[in-house]
């Protein structure tokens, strides 16, 4: 009986570690190419929201990053200027 319920046990480890891995791995893989055009522009993109967010209330650091693209100008500008 408790041979059972430790092998049942097992395989539900094994199950949330075999989802775990599937989607690390999508995580990994749906990166943006930074070789391409939109990759890179996703990059920038990435780039502003991280800086807007490490520096709540002070947007010089981040003025030169977010302006690489227009949805970018429009973050910054609402979360600098009200």
């Amino acid at each position: 009986m408790a041979q059972k319920s430790g092998l049942r046990l097992l395989a539900g480890h094994a199950r949330i570690s075999a989802a775990i891995t599937v989607a690390l791995l999508a995580a990994g893989c749906s990166a943006p190419n930074p070789n391409t055009v939109a990759g890179q522009s996703e990059i920038a993109g990435q780039k502003c929201q991280l800086c807007l967010v490490e520096n709540p209330g002070d947007g010089a650091p981040c003025y030169q990053i977010c302006m690489q693209r227009l949805e970018d100008q429009e973050a910054y500008t609402k979360a600098y200027h009200h």
